[in-house]
């Protein structure tokens, strides 16, 4: 199946079966899991997004928030006939999925999220502080380079997003599969608040792994996703 449009966003397809959604990460696209197509598109029709004002999708007008980001995967996946689907993001693209089931009950019917944040303080305090400065850095550039303003924004993602209340998660009323790496920049405490938040969660964490796990550790990851679907 070819790369197109899919109303707002650029949908890379491949592979046959049950459609699998795949959310990439912040700054990044649908190569984000590039390691991992090989072993899902045997047994999935696997449909890569790339987010507003990531990838081939176009930034678009208004505000960059993971709220619209989410509505922007509702679009696409009305544009390409999905309802029901399960959906797999990672880093912001977990964070993308989780408003997605809240904002649009229905259109996921499972949700495995990898490396996701409920809000800012989520993220270890070290990388917070090091992508404020860069989020600082790159708005001031913005001013006089207009190509680094998207930058800008995607970092702003970081600082300011996402905004999930943990008690909204009990609305969330499908299997969900929080995975994190042992050593990932989502601080351990978060994962767990995730997956207890939400009625159907499961946690796994990944030992001896960072947070990068579709490339780092795409075997171990597919292996937690084929046995979470086989489960939902």
């Amino acid at each position: 199946m070819p790369a197109a449009m899919a109303g707002p966003l650029w949908a890379a397809q491949s592979g046959t079966g049950d459609p699998l959604v795949l959310l990439h990460g912040n700054s990044g696209s649908h190569r984000d899991f590039d390691r991992m197509l090989p072993l899902l598109g045997a047994h999935h029709r696997v449909v890569g997004l790339d987010s507003r004002a990531h990838g081939a999708s176009p930034r678009g007008d208004g505000d960059l928030t993971i709220a619209r980001m989410a509505d922007d995967v509702d679009a696409a996946l009305e544009a390409l006939g999905l309802t029901g689907v399960d959906v797999l993001g990672f880093s912001d693209g977990g964070n993308v999925a989780l408003e997605l089931a809240l904002r649009h009950p229905g259109r996921a019917r499972s949700l495995v999220l990898v490396g996701a944040n409920l809000f800012p303080a989520g993220v270890r305090g070290q990388v917070r502080r090091s992508v404020a400065v860069l989020h600082r850095l790159a708005a001031l550039a913005g001013r006089a380079f207009p190509s680094v303003r998207t930058t800008a924004e995607r970092l702003d993602l970081m600082v300011h997003d996402p905004r999930i209340d943990p008690d909204d998660l009990a609305r969330v009323d499908v299997p969900v599969l929080v995975v994190a790496g042992e050593r990932d920049v989502i601080l351990p405490e978060h994962t767990r608040l995730i997956a207890d938040s939400l009625p159907h969660g499961r946690l796994a964490i990944v030992p001896a792994a960072g947070h990068l796990l579709p490339r780092t550790h795409p075997r171990e990851l597919v292996d937690l996703v084929e046995e979470h679907l086989r489960g939902a």
